[in-house]
């Protein structure tokens, strides 16, 4: 006999998520995958100067805020055909790989371990329901102190962040043109010295963390498992053009690779609270439609060649060949950790071959080449698009496609289910009360962030149809 059950709100990440689930002989059958906020920056942006991008996107959210900044960057860049220096790229992605290190670190320790990590019955943990705790005490008691040190070593992260960026959320120097912050020998060392610490941090500590964790949980490599469906648009961006990846992008089916083809893209509004036509990337027009009875997300159905993959750091590191395993829920954390050691050892190199100077490396063309382009790059939950149309610098349209829309996309119109919710289907809850603490650590395993979607709210907490500003 089949159930309906409820799973709102999804707590511990960012924004508010509920799940709906069908469950038929405690098997998940169906599942409801629903972000309730709504995004409206695409909104926000309209009628603004477009050099705008780079500050505005950033207040998408406060945990990746760099990610929409430097593809808001790259979007400039090649509107404005501006040319990078070889310094500006490695100040960049030092930057950028600072970002990366403080959210990974912070989404392992801080989102994960706690449904694995049987934690002191003290807030913020009071009242933890944990029915599935297997470490033994003094591995657990291990975990929880290194839950402690993780928060310093996230804030490293940000401090290097800030060193070149002026401060951390929501940098400042990291623009179209290059970087506004001139690398110095002593900003040089201390971000060295720095990211020295989260080396020694992530491989002497994290790594094991995860590898025991994996170990005690080791039937999470068998659940959680999506469809062998990937994509990537590629990270670390080189070149005087942006043109060159240290990480290849791609588009994994099954073992097949094919490099990503923009115009196979399109989102889908069958079950989300839209009304118009959002079929292409540039010219969608979309009204916000929060009474659509059909409908139950505020996120797009986003597909590529009329299908939904998953991304995130298993993507990349698959499709680049240096992780080799599946598609589960271990899976998902083992690739984030192993991604977080190998942007160490890269940030180390970068500094070591970055020149000192007491001069920016930026350089900006005054006048745009184009009135409409397409920036793709991978964010640290995935691959993050941004796409502008412009008339007179000014922007007319603007749309962005967040890794968090790629895996939270609810059902299109043939009922296919969307990567978060495939993980959920098919799931055993083996015994009473898992069912939570089972679909949490799914869940969490694809680091979720639904700021995304920021929601628009009048006095009296209704949902508003048009932006307000």
């Amino acid at each position: 006999m089949s159930k309906k059950v409820t799973f709102s709100p999804v707590t511990r990440l960012s924004g508010i998520l509920s799940v709906k689930l069908t469950i038929d002989n405690n098997i998940v059958v169906d599942a409801d995958a629903s972000s309730t906020m709504f995004r409206g920056f695409e909104w926000i942006m309209r009628d603004r100067h477009v050099t705008d991008a780079v500050y505005m996107t950033q207040r998408v959210c406060g945990i990746c805020s760099l990610a929409h900044g430097a593809i808001g960057s790259y979007l400039l860049d090649e509107l404005y055909d501006n040319q990078i220096s070889e310094d500006a790229q490695y100040l960049r992605n030092i930057m950028y790989g600072a970002d990366f290190l403080q959210n990974h670190i912070r989404q392992i320790y801080f989102f994960s371990l706690p449904d694995y990590v049987k934690m002191p019955n003290r807030p913020p943990f009071h009242g933890q329901n944990l029915l599935d705790a297997r470490l033994k005490p003094r591995d657990n008691q291990c975990l929880v102190d290194n839950y402690f040190k993780a928060i310093k070593i996230a804030q490293q992260s940000h401090q290097i962040l800030a060193l070149f960026g002026g401060k951390a959320p929501h940098q400042h120097s990291f623009v179209h043109g290059g970087v506004a912050v001139a690398p110095t020998v002593d900003k040089i060392n201390t971000a060295l010295s720095l990211v020295e610490q989260i080396h020694q941090f992530v491989s002497k500590t994290m790594l094991p963390d995860i590898k025991l964790i994996s170990r005690v949980y080791s039937d999470y490599f068998e659940i959680g498992v999506t469809p062998r469906r990937l994509l990537s648009f590629g990270l670390w961006r080189f070149g005087a053009k942006n043109e060159k990846y240290l990480w290849k992008g791609g588009v994994l089916r099954g073992n097949r690779l094919a490099e990503v083809d923009l115009d196979l893209i399109n989102e889908g509004i069958i079950n989300s609270w839209f009304e118009g036509d959002a079929d292409n990337i540039y010219d969608g027009e979309l009204e916000p439609e929060p009474l659509k009875e059909s409908a139950y997300s505020w996120i797009k159905t986003v597909k590529y060649k009329g299908e939904q993959f998953e991304t995130g750091p298993l993507a990349r590191l698959i499709i680049n060949g240096l992780y080799k395993g599946g598609t589960s829920t271990m899976d998902r954390i083992m690739a984030r950790a192993l991604e977080t050691l190998l942007i160490t050892e890269l940030m180390i190199k970068w500094l070591a071959k970055l020149k000192p100077s007491q001069e920016a490396p930026i350089k900006q063309n005054k006048e745009p080449i184009k009135d409409q382009v397409i920036a793709t790059n991978d964010a640290m939950r995935g691959a993050l698009l941004h796409s502008a149309k412009i008339n007179d610098e000014e922007v007319i349209k603007y749309n962005i496609i967040t890794p968090t829309v790629w895996n939270f996309s609810p059902k299109d119109q043939y009922e296919n289910l969307g990567p978060v919710e495939n993980a959920m289907v098919g799931t055993k809850i083996r015994y009473s009360g898992e069912l939570y603490t089972i679909l949490g650590r799914i869940i969490r395993s694809f680091d979720p962030c639904m700021s995304c979607a920021t929601h628009v709210l009048d006095l009296k907490g209704n949902v508003k149809d048009k932006v307000v500003f």
